[in-house]
């Protein structure tokens, strides 16, 4: 097509697709539009310059060749620039807005195959304008249907958030995570952190062994980390745990995609846990002057405000106190305190005995299960209701005042039965007794010398992990005037 237009001369051609629209490929379709608009430019005799790129439209932050083309068309570098569609620009009506306003400014025309646009004029803004707006309402509309489908693949256990992790292989015919020749590697990286290995003692054995990372790198402190909070690993994908696709801001529990049994597991769920609960719930990095690890790190606590008491080490006199508490409670030398610890505690075991052998000699009827499955039913089905509340309002059947009433009906329904199921997991005898057993492996393993007592044994590192297992606080108190601190040792339930 021919424009008469004596202003243009030299103009930018710019070429964008962010998937293949046409199932032609991406590269024939580029091609393909490229010769169009070359030839366009061929036949009104425009010099012209080439911008091309294969990227989302969601924003042009992210779009290289936009940017620079945007910088060059702000410096007066082109009388034009073409495109296939007006949408090739962005579908983003934010960013559409700064682009309309840039070739505003510079008095830039948009020339597709069919048509020129002047900005100047008003009519030929108010046409970009509309345009403008339905290509951004397909876009959404793309957009939803997009993340629909993805929704619906991730329930049916596909796996759809990327590369597959270390240990796995996607299937290219049922979607779904096989484990491969690395499941190994993972069992040994699990077995060893549930077993009480520092994860920097950890990455010690990996390198020595000559295990490495997909990349042929040695593991490094962080990565794993991730591995033991993988959920993948033990067979479940949880998806839609972010808002948006860079961010960290976590959306509410009940919005998650969750599920459970997804694909064959490499590591079974009592190790997952164990590991899982060791790694987060007190610090596993490697002692130095500033953040050593005592045998009750994380563990004392200030009887009268609650907060956590940690310990100093006074080198001119090479000993360790329990620090003082904001709050007056007073410190004390450590090592009579954790001789103390070390006794009750290892005096509690008999306790623990008789409490394993009552529930393992028990034969009252346990009807546990049945109770649980019939709530993970019950649950399933409202948040079923909810994914239907969801889509309702995206097809505009139902009104913002009805979604919001619906969906907090559905949501206080969801979160009353995941407390439900979580009350009941806590009575589960099996589970209690699981957790007794492990309970009795950490008392066995506390037996013997503690390095920080008799200067040989188990390190300070070894005792908080085994600790840890066994207590879940220690209250301190040592008040101005009394002669002595006093300990109330708090006991993980089985």
């Amino acid at each position: 097509m021919l424009f008469n237009n004596e202003k243009i001369k030299h103009v930018a051609v710019y070429l964008r697709l962010s998937r293949d629209e046409e199932n032609l490929g991406i590269e024939q379709i580029l091609d393909n539009h490229r010769q169009t608009l070359i030839n366009l430019c061929n036949e009104n005799k425009w010099s012209y310059e080439i911008f091309e790129e294969v990227a989302s439209s969601s924003t042009i932050i992210n779009r290289e060749q936009m940017v620079k083309l945007l910088d060059r068309i702000q410096q007066d570098y082109f009388d034009a620039v073409v495109v296939m569609d007006i949408d090739r620009l962005s579908r983003n009506e934010y960013d559409a807005s700064d682009i309309k306003r840039i070739l505003y400014q510079t008095e830039t025309f948009i020339i597709t195959p069919y048509r020129m646009y002047d900005l100047t004029k008003d009519d030929d803004s108010l046409l970009l304008g509309i345009t403008n707006l339905i290509a951004s309402g397909e876009y959404k509309q793309i957009l939803k249907r997009m993340r629909r489908g993805k929704e619906y693949a991730q329930k049916q256990g596909h796996w759809t958030n990327g590369i597959a992790p270390l240990g796995y292989t996607k299937d290219t015919k049922t979607k779904k995570l096989v484990p491969n020749e690395r499941a190994k590697d993972i069992q040994f990286i699990f077995s060893k952190i549930a077993k009480g290995t520092t994860i920097p003692d950890l990455l010690i054995q990996l390198k020595n062994m000559g295990i490495k990372t997909r990349q042929g790198n040695d593991f490094h402190y962080n990565s794993i980390q991730r591995i033991i909070n993988n959920e993948a690993y033990k067979g479940t994908i949880i998806s839609n745990r972010t808002i948006g696709k860079h961010s960290t801001k976590i959306r509410p529990k009940e919005e998650w995609i969750i599920v459970h049994n997804a694909h064959e597991s490499i590591i079974d769920e009592t190790t997952w846990n164990t590991a899982n609960k060791l790694v987060n719930e007190y610090s596993f990095k490697a002692p130095r002057s500033k953040n050593r690890i005592y045998p009750t790190s994380n563990l004392i606590y200030c009887a009268n405000c609650g907060r956590l008491q940690g310990c100093n080490y006074k080198q001119h006199i090479d000993k360790i106190y329990i620090k003082h508490c904001k709050c007056g409670n007073r410190g004390f030398y450590y090592n009579p305190v954790l001789a103390l610890i070390k006794e009750e505690v290892l005096g509690y075991k008999e306790s623990i005995l008789e409490t394993l052998e009552t529930l393992e000699e028990g034969k009252q009827e346990d009807n546990t299960e049945y109770k649980k499955d019939k709530l993970v039913s019950q649950l399933n089905k409202s948040k079923r209701a909810l994914e239907k509340i969801n889509i309702l309002f995206e097809e505009d059947e139902i009104d913002i005042v009805a979604f919001r009433e619906r969906k907090a009906k559905r949501q206080d329904e969801i979160k009353l039965i995941e407390e439900e199921i979580l009350a009941l997991e806590k009575e589960d005898k099996s589970v209690k007794i699981d957790t007794l057993k492990e309970q009795i492996k950490a008392f066995d393993n506390l037996v013997g010398n503690w390095h920080l007592l008799d200067d040989e044994g188990y390190t300070d590192e070894k005792i908080n992990r085994l600790l840890h297992v066994i207590i879940s606080g220690i209250l301190w108190s040592f008040k101005k005037g009394e002669e002595s601190p006093h300990l109330t040792i708090i006991y993980n339930e089985g």
